[in-house]
């Protein structure tokens, strides 16, 4: 009898310690390398993800860029990863859902996935810009300089070529102006369609309206000197000028223009043709400088 009882109470013991093993969750590590990417500011955040083509799985957030970078995940949830996806999501956003400023995404080949802004964005190898320097907004003719619109005034026609973004996201231009602290980029707007004003004027007078195209009056030196220290109407000439795309919420003040430009800057350029010359200012292709990267699982 005593033989017996040891032996039953040894199979519970293999049967409990079976139950025990079967309560652990197996765990795998996805890793992620990229290029290009910048800090991110005022909460937002980058938040990786992996899909099996049906639902998507969270890996986590970050706001710096120190790669690579190791996540990890359910075992069957990283076997059964076919895509990837790299996320701006606003830092005060407790939803579990991705948000619509997808930066990068890849397929998996194997184990390992090529990630770009491709699938987003799409080709930007037509993309092209032309500006000019004036300042319609005021009736004040000494300070031509001091402004910029992205069109053609000899044709009436926008000065800017660019592929229509989706949503969850915006065009801006910018300048690089010099303020009571040295080189700053100063915003000019954000805007979805080249044929149309951009979202924000608060720089220029409203004496006139201005062309009916992305652009700004550098004049309110009222605003510009509270921001920037910049007292005086500011001259354009030979400073530098880009335009990026922003997710909407990044960054966003909320009157139509971003504190800090974003990472992708599709076309840059500088100011040589100064107002009054005939000629426009062009701009150069700079989709080189977008992150990539190399997932792993």
């Amino acid at each position: 009898m005593r033989k017996f009882n040891v032996i039953l109470l040894a199979a519970c013991l293999a049967v409990l310690s079976s139950c025990s093993g079967d309560n652990t969750v197996a765990r795998s590590t996805v890793t992620v390398d990229i290029s290009g990417l910048e800090r991110l500011e005022n909460g937002a955040q980058y938040q990786a993800w992996i899909s099996d083509g049906v639902s998507l799985t969270p890996l986590g957030r970050f706001t710096d860029v120190e790669f690579p970078k190791t996540f990890e995940a359910l075992t069957g949830e990283v076997d059964n990863a076919t895509q990837f996806f790299l996320s701006v999501e606003p830092g005060n956003d407790s939803s579990p859902e991705i948000s619509e400023s997808i930066l990068l995404s890849g397929n998996f080949v194997g184990n390992a996935a090529t990630v770009d802004v491709t699938e987003t964005f799409g080709s930007y190898t037509s993309a092209s810009g032309q500006f000019v320097l004036q300042t319609p907004t005021d009736n004040v003719s000494t300070n031509e300089n001091s402004g910029l619109y992205w069109y053609i005034p000899s044709t009436g026609q926008p000065g800017l070529k660019l592929p229509t973004l989706p949503s969850g996201w915006k065009y801006e231009g910018w300048v690089t102006l010099i303020g009571n602290s040295g080189e700053v980029d100063v915003s000019t707007g954000t805007f979805s369609n080249v044929n149309n004003a951009d979202d924000f004027d608060s720089y220029s007078s409203n004496i006139n309206p201005g062309p009916d195209f992305p652009g700004e009056d550098f004049v309110n030196t009222s605003i510009l000197s509270q921001l920037y220290g910049i007292t005086t109407y500011p001259n354009l000439l030979n400073r530098e000028v880009f335009i990026t795309i922003q997710p909407v919420f990044d960054n966003t003040s909320g009157d139509g223009f971003s504190v800090t430009p974003f990472v992708l800057r599709p076309l840059v350029g500088t100011v040589t043709q100064e107002a009054g010359s005939g000629g426009t200012n062009t701009m150069q292709i700079n989709t080189a400088s977008f992150p990539v990267g190399r997932v792993t699982k």
